[in-house]
C-alpha cells in the first residue's frame, strides 16, 4: 500500500484559474465500486501550503465499518498541470486487510458549479499499468466546511460534582504526552478527532488545563471539529483525551489532527483505563 500515487489533473477547460490555496481544506465524497455500486467514504484533507502541501486521505468503509488514514504530502505546479499526492504513512488498518483503499493511480478533475462549488471527479486505476476496459472505482468529493462542536463556557468544577469525580478519576490515570506544539500569536487552536481502525463505539472525554472541556463525545468516521481556546496564563496548555470506555475492540483509538498556525499535526492516540493521552501546547515568546 505504500507509496501510491494520487493524480490530480486540473482541467483548464472550464475556465476557471486553479490557485494552491483554493484546494486547501476539505474535500469530502464517495469512492463508488463500478462493478457493485458499493460505496465507500472519502475525506480529504489539504492543508494550507502554496506549490508544497501535506494532508491526510480519510478512507471509510461502511461495509466492513473500518477507516483507514492516509498521510499524504503533494506538490501542485499551477495552472494547467497536475496536483500530485504522494503517501507518506497509512496508519490504523494491517496491510492488505479489506475495507482500505488498495494502491493505485487517482485520476481526478477539477470543476467549479454554476452555484460556485468546487468538486473533483475521476476515477481509480490498479497500480502497475493501465489494465482491463473499465476503471475500478469512481471517485466523486466536493469541497465542504465540517460544522463546529461549541464548546461550553470552561468553568473548575464543584467539590462533590460528577465533573469533579471524572477529574480525578482522570488524574488517577498516567497522561503520556503524544506531542508538544509551539504556539505563537493565536488565541485559538482547532482540533479534529475521527476513529482509528474499526469503527466501534468509541467513547472520549476532553480535558483542557486539567477542567473538562467535552464529555461523551462518539468517535466515528466524520469529523468532530472543535475550536479551543487558549490560555494565555498558562506557559503550556495541556489537552487530555480521556477513555470513557474501549469500544468492542480495545483499547480506544482516536486520530487528532491539530491545526496551529496554518499547520497540521496528525497524531494517532491511543487511551485505556491505565492511560490518558495529552497534547500540550507550548506558548512561545
Amino acid at each position: 500500500m505504500r507509496g501510491f500515487w494520487a493524480i490530480l489533473l486540473l482541467l483548464s477547460g472550464y475556465g476557471w484559474e486553479v490557485k494552491a490555496q483554493d484546494l486547501t481544506g476539505q474535500w469530502t465524497g464517495t469512492a463508488t465500486d463500478n462493478a457493485s455500486q458499493r460505496k465507500q467514504k472519502l475525506v480529504l484533507s489539504i492543508n494550507e501550503g502554496d506549490s508544497a502541501f501535506g494532508g491526510v486521505l480519510h478512507w471509510y468503509s461502511p461495509e466492513t465499518q473500518t477507516i483507514r488514514h492516509i498521510i499524504v504530502s503533494g506538490r501542485f505546479y499551477g495552472r494547467d498541470s497536475i496536483l500530485t499526492i504522494r503517501e507518506d504513512s497509512t496508519m490504523n488498518i494491517e496491510e492488505g486487510r479489506a475495507g482500505g483503499p488498495p494502491g493505485g493511480f487517482y485520476i481526478l478533475f477539477y470543476r467549479r458549479t454554476a452555484g460556485r462549488r468546487d468538486q473533483l471527479e475521476g476515477h481509480w486505476r490498479a497500480a502497475g499499468g493501465w489494465t482491463g476496459s473499465a476503471d475500478e472505482l469512481t471517485i466523486r468529493l466536493e469541497k465542504k466546511a465540517p460544522a463546529f462542536i461549541p464548546l461550553p463556557v470552561i468553568k473548575p468544577p464543584k467539590k462533590d460534582s460528577a465533573d469533579n469525580k471524572k477529574l480525578q478519576a482522570l488524574l488517577g490515570r498516567e497522561s503520556p504526552v503524544a506531542a508538544t506544539i509551539p504556539v505563537l500569536g493565536t488565541d485559538t487552536i482547532r482540533i479534529e478527532l475521527y476513529d482509528n481502525g474499526e469503527i466501534d463505539g468509541d467513547s472520549v472525554s476532553l480535558f483542557f488545563n486539567n477542567v473538562l472541556l467535552l464529555q461523551h463525545l462518539k468517535l466515528l468516521a466524520e469529523p468532530k471539529v472543535l475550536l479551543v481556546p487558549i490560555d494565555k496564563n498558562f506557559a503550556v496548555n495541556r489537552l487530555v483525551l480521556f477513555a470513557e470506555n474501549l469500544g468492542r475492540l480495545p483499547p480506544n483509538t482516536a486520530l487528532m489532527e491539530v491545526t496551529v498556525h496554518g499547520k497540521t499535526y496528525n497524531l494517532f492516540l491511543s487511551t485505556d483505563y491505565k492511560k490518558n493521552a495529552s497534547v500540550e501546547f507550548q506558548l512561545q515568546e
